[in-house]
């Protein structure tokens, strides 16, 4: 059952129950009000009558006399709900009663055996009584310890009331109730309209959509809900796109890893399995060992610079220290002194005494990899600079430059500008990815300035 249906049918029950309690509360009450105002009419009624028929009574007149008297006044009375009854004798012993007027079913001994109450103080007695499914209210009088008058009041008429009002109050009621149902309903469509919407939405979410959203129309909780939903969808979608990203990443890092390590291999395999089979002369010898070093080599650093971004690639924190510039560029100078050395270039190191925090080892091997990769853009005899100001260190060489559709490009793993020299020179493409990923755990900012035929700038900005 649909959460409307359940609601509607909630509300519709709570409502015909309400209803109805107010219904039967106010029908009691209205009951009582109208058995009330016909009783104190009929008592009104009983007492003149009474009272009338006392002022014709005299005192000392007979029991025949009486008797007489009260059937020619209940005769004229023609009141087929008035009784009377003559008590003849004058000791309790000798006392019978005579009916002088009776026109009900109620005999004296049926009347005699009814529990009467006074009524309002004075000498009329009344009793309620219930015959044949209607309501009578009898009063009581005895007039001069001799005449007992009765008049029996039926309330026929305030049931036929109560019984009209009934019908009347429910059918207001149902109509009441069943336009508000209906009110209702078109309510509920629209209230509800929107968690409709975003049931559908979450549907097509979990099949995949992950662009879905909803549109926020109102401002209430259900808006509230529709903007957290949209929130989710994006956070979704972000992280989705993201682990799909890194997968296409992971998918293609390890394809061009299969592919650098191919050619190495094969060369290396080849190389072993000439000096496995083929006698050669020893130049050539030492010529194939030598490859086959510089090949075990390259696959060495290629390993090592593997390893090290797989470590970066793990949420493990890093602890910075505030390290002076000079005590960095100093590392770095020390590590590339050899390779400067063997191409007769020359490392300008400037700065004035900053300081920033950072994980030593790691940085040390950012500035390795820009100083070799200007190095390797560089022709012999060329200068690379190092300098720091503001919140900034710059590796600058006056070497090829990269092109400003490449630049974009080689911070990914494995990509080459010159595919050629890298692999001459024996680099896989690895050292900016490396680069890039220890700058970006150190909330580093990697800018690149550089023109063809002039040289690079790399700018690292810490934040």
């Amino acid at each position: 059952m649909k959460l409307r249906t359940k609601i509607l049918w909630i509300s519709c029950i709570a409502l015909l129950a309400a209803s109805l309690f107010g219904d039967a509360l106010i029908l009691r009450i209205t009951g009582k009000s109208l058995k009330s105002e016909a009783t104190i009419r009929a008592y009104q009624s009983f007492y003149e009558m009474t009272g009338e028929l006392e002022q014709g009574l005299i005192r000392n007149m007979d029991a025949d006399m009486r008797s007489v008297y009260l059937e020619y006044y209940f005769k004229n009375l023609k009141d087929d709900y008035s009784i009377c009854f003559l008590w003849v004798g004058n000791t309790e012993e000798t006392n019978e009663i005579r009916q002088i007027y009776n026109h009900t079913a109620l005999s004296a001994g049926e009347l005699s055996q009814m529990d009467f109450k006074s009524y309002e103080g004075d000498d009329i007695t009344y009793v309620d009584y219930s015959r044949d499914n209607t309501d009578y209210v009898i009063f009581r009088m005895n007039i001069q310890d001799k005449i007992d008058v009765y008049r029996v009041v039926p309330m026929a008429e305030v049931q036929n009331n109560v019984r009209r009002l009934t019908g009347y109050i429910l059918a207001i009621t149902f109509g009441v109730a069943g336009i508000t149902m209906l009110v209702l309903f078109i309510i509920l469509r629209h209230i509800l309209q929107p968690l409709q919407e975003l049931n559908e939405t979450t549907k097509r979410l979990a099949e995949g959509n992950y662009d879905q959203r909803v549109v926020i129309r109102r401002k209430d909780e259900i808006g509230q809900l529709e903007e957290s939903f949209n929130k989710m969808a994006e956070a979704v979608e972000t992280s989705t796109r993201s682990l799909e990203e890194s997968e296409r990443r992971k998918t293609l890092f390890m394809g061009n890893l299969t592919h650098e390590l191919k050619t190495p291999m094969t060369a290396i395999s080849g190389y072993a399995q000439t000096l496995l089979s083929t006698k050669i002369s020893r130049e050539n010898q030492e010529a194939a060992l030598l490859y086959i070093y510089e090949e075990c080599g390259r696959l060495e650093r290629l390993s090592k610079k593997m390893m090290k971004l797989l470590e970066l690639d793990q949420d493990e924190s890093l602890v910075f220290v505030d390290t002076p510039v000079s005590r960095l560029f100093e590392a770095a100078a020390k590590s590339c002194e050899v390779i400067l050395r063997e191409k007769q270039m020359t490392l300008e190191c400037i700065e004035h005494g900053e300081h920033f925090p950072m994980e030593l080892d790691l940085m040390t091997d950012v500035l390795i990899n820009l100083i070799d990769n200007g190095i390797k853009a560089s022709d012999s005899g060329g200068k690379i600079i190092l300098r720091a100001y503001d919140n900034c260190i710059e590796v600058q060489d006056f070497g090829q430059g990269i092109p400003a559709e490449e630049q974009e490009k080689i911070m990914e793993p494995f990509y080459m500008v010159d595919k050629s020299r890298s692999r001459k020179s024996g680099g896989a493409g690895l050292g900016l990815a490396l680069t890039a990923m220890i700058a970006k755990r150190h909330n580093i900012s990697i800018r690149i300035d550089s023109k063809e035929g002039e040289g690079t700038r790399i700018i690292l900005q810490f934040v």
